[in-house]
């Protein structure tokens, strides 16, 4: 967690994925009916008009291709009456002139694809398939033009193409409406059937709830997955849809795409274990080619592209928003279309979600991300119990040795009473007359909090965080001599016995206590078990924290390990600590939340600031969680105000380095070295050196999909 140098921290599996079996077999293997389909100029054609350079395309060409990319979506197939070549670029049309200029006669191993929208290709424009270098054109649809998109598909069958139909936007959709469009489906020849998450609003549960629904339905066809990545996402959903039997995954690379962008391509490269697919050469184009696009180029994550995804609205007020050059003015985009807006207003969720009150309903008109009946009445009231802790300075802290000024931690102290956030952890303990080198949250001495918050006379309590084997018991003060309400204790599993120790005297000198039980992903379930017996029989903490420390773990995993803490310390609460190496951080947080019954407890910082990848940003959880106590405004402006401009001045968030660490299960120590090296973009050479070190153990095929449960069915419509 804290991620510091030292030497008595145990080197656990440092480059070489842990074979835990917290993972079940299957994530081990790989199902060889799994296929990628990259739709970086196409979907990423939205942000510049399809105005690539020919270098670039042919660039991304030639690192699909050499990664083992089975498909390759070029642009869309489009009459060139409905657009003037003057106004777009050529990725428009997928003229096969053009086509051929960039990859030759395509004697490759990776199919291309075009995309078709509805009334904007003629029949005539439509050539047979020996006549054009395309091999799969997929139609893209609303559900209430199905019946043109399977004339459309019919037509392009007969013409001798892949077809593929892609129902957008299903989010909008009741289950009656995607029900009548798989029958409809059923009945044709095509070969697949895409799920498209348009708006960037889905959440796992709906996504697996519909994969099942779709390979139910449509047996013989492949079920495909395109997600965006509004919220963070779409790496998270795709890997839901792949495990419900999707066989079919989009990505682009570094998720260029409309908007907040898509599932990043290397992400799911990462994921896969095929040995087929090799993500080298993905890293490598990305800090070739990519980097520079983004200084003309703008997409990816944003306050405005958040809230459109959240309310499951079409992001063409977002794209406007950043198109006018205001991207890192969340707070006026909130103000302008949310705080305004009184019939989009969020207050008038109701409490329920909670096993006291199973059949709490909610009052007046549901927020708009849940007009569709896919999302269970627990998606649009809320749960009372959940509690927010943000990590903003103490997790952030270890990128800048905690040398905040005092206005910066006043602001973030000034947001989080402001948006009713439940405790703030402000730093660490630490043993006196170490990290002299350090900032004041290194060591939370009551002064300098006192400086800042004064006497605290707020309902936001304080934390302070220990590390075991940097700290002795008698050096944390009694509760009575600092404005600290919380002591949380950082250990790895073979440190219980200390932890435990500390955590009790905490207890007796009056503080709340939290046991940050790290580096779960690296060790088998039996050591987790034999922990956690050790604080059920000897800790009296309050509560205990599952540390994803790696950002490896997946949502099964952070779902079983969940109801296991649950189950082996009953009375305690169970919290979780997500990483976000690999997007899955607000994805894992959300798994928790809708694991854990009674009181749980997330933790976030603003803008997800914290050591190496971040973690899950507060920002989010303001969004998803519907208790009208949270408050999203106050976050939005300290950001504004503040924390912009750290990001402007710091480096954290996802890095290629840093997302091949969380594939890999890695303690994230040499991807900070890497980029401390000012290797930062070099993610290509990071694999080298990781490989040069210990080969990635090498996978092989598995059983096919399935494994968890099915996810619970709304209840007005399990007729």
């Amino acid at each position: 967690m804290s991620g510091e140098k030292d030497a008595k921290k145990p080197r656990v599996e440092d480059t070489v994925s842990s074979l835990s079996d917290i993972y079940r077999k299957a994530f081990y293997e790989y199902r060889p009916s799994v296929r990628v389909i990259d739709c970086t100029i196409r979907d990423g054609g939205l942000m510049n008009k399809w105005r690539f350079t020919d270098d670039f395309v042919r660039a991304v060409y030639e690192a699909n291709v050499a990664a083992g990319v089975d498909y390759m979506e070029i642009g869309y197939f489009t009459s060139e009456k409905y657009f003037k070549r003057s106004e777009v670029g050529p990725w428009r049309f997928c003229a096969t002139d053009d086509l051929r200029r960039i990859v030759g006669e395509n004697k490759t191993g990776i199919k291309l694809a075009g995309m078709a929208d509805i009334g904007r290709i003629d029949p005539c424009d439509i050539p047979m398939k020996k006549d054009s270098l395309l091999d799969l054109v997929r139609v893209a649809c609303y559900n209430h033009q199905i019946d043109e998109a399977i004339e459309l598909a019919n037509l392009c069958l007969e013409r001798g193409y892949e077809v593929s139909i892609n129902l957008m936007a299903v989010a909008k959709n009741t289950l009656a409406e995607i029900d009548a469009c798989l029958e409809k489906v059923a009945k044709t020849k095509v070969h697949m059937f895409y799920l498209a998450d348009s708006f960037g609003s889905l959440y796992g549960e709906q996504v697996r709830l519909l994969i099942r629904r779709y390979v139910e339905a449509l047996p013989g066809k492949q079920i495909g997955f395109h997600g965006h990545h509004n919220q963070q996402l779409g790496m998270a959903n795709s890997i839901d849809a792949i495990t419900e039997g999707a066989n079919m995954v989009d990505g682009s690379i570094l998720g260029l795409g409309r908007g907040a962008g898509n599932t990043p391509t290397e992400n799911v490269l990462c994921f896969l274990r095929n040995p087929k697919y090799n993500v080298r050469p993905i890293f490598d184009v990305v800090e070739n080619q990519f980097y520079e696009l983004k200084k003309t180029v703008e997409w990816g994550l944003s306050v405005p592209y958040l809230i459109a995804g959240v309310r499951n609205e079409h992001p063409k007020e977002a794209m406007a928003w950043e198109a006018a050059g205001k991207s890192k003015d969340g707070l006026g985009f909130y103000d302008k279309f949310v705080a305004a807006d009184g019939a989009k207003d969020d207050s008038t969720r109701a409490p329920g979600g909670d096993p006291d009150m199973p059949d709490a309903c909610p009052e007046g008109p549901r927020v708009p991300n849940h007009d569709s009946e896919l999302y269970r009445k627990e998606f649009h009231t809320y749960k009372p119990m959940i509690k927010v802790m943000d990590n903003t300075i103490r997790d952030g802290g270890l990128i800048n040795n905690w040398k905040f000024s005092d206005d910066f931690v006043k602001a973030v102290y000034n947001a989080c009473v402001a948006a009713g956030v439940d405790y703030m952890e402000v730093g660490y303990f630490s043993t006196p007359g170490t990290y002299t080198d350090a900032g004041p949250w290194r060591h939370c001495r009551d002064a300098d909090l006192r400086r800042v918050m004064g006497d605290n006379k707020t309902s936001l309590k304080l934390s302070a965080m220990v590390d075991v084997g940097r700290i002795t018991a008698d050096d944390i003060p009694h509760s009575n001599d600092t404005l600290i309400d919380m002591v949380r204790v950082a250990f790895y599993h073979n440190q219980v016995e200390e932890a435990v120790k500390i955590a009790n005297a905490c207890t007796d000198k009056g503080f709340e206590v939290g046991l940050l039980f790290m580096a779960l992903s690296s060790i088998n379930k039996g050591d987790v078990v034999k922990a956690l017996d050790v604080i059920a029989d000897k800790c009296r903490c309050n509560f205990v924290y599952i540390a994803d420390s790696y950002g490896s773990l997946y949502c099964e995993q952070v779902e079983m390990l969940a109801k296991l803490f649950q189950q082996k310390l009953p009375g305690r609460i169970v919290g979780f600590h997500g990483k976000n190496n690999q997007h899955m951080a607000f994805a894992n947080t959300i798994q928790a939340i809708c694991t854990l019954e009674g009181v749980a407890m997330v933790d976030s910082s603003i803008m997800g600031l914290a050591r190496g990848a971040g973690i899950t940003p507060t920002e989010n959880m303001m969004m998803f969680l519907k208790n009208p106590k949270f408050k999203l405004r106050p976050i939005l402006e300290a950001i504004q105000t503040h924390v912009q401009q750290l990001a402007d001045d710091l480096e954290w968030g996802p890095s290629m380095a840093l997302l091949y660490s969380g594939a890999r299960n890695m303690h994230p120590r040499d991807a900070m070295a890497w980029h401390a090296a000012g290797k930062r973009l070099d993610g290509a050479r990071f694999i080298d050196s990781v490989a040069s070190k210990a080969a990635r153990p090498r996978a092989v095929a598995g059983a096919e999909a399935g494994g968890r449960a099915a996810p619970p069915l709304p209840e007005d419509c399990r007729a």
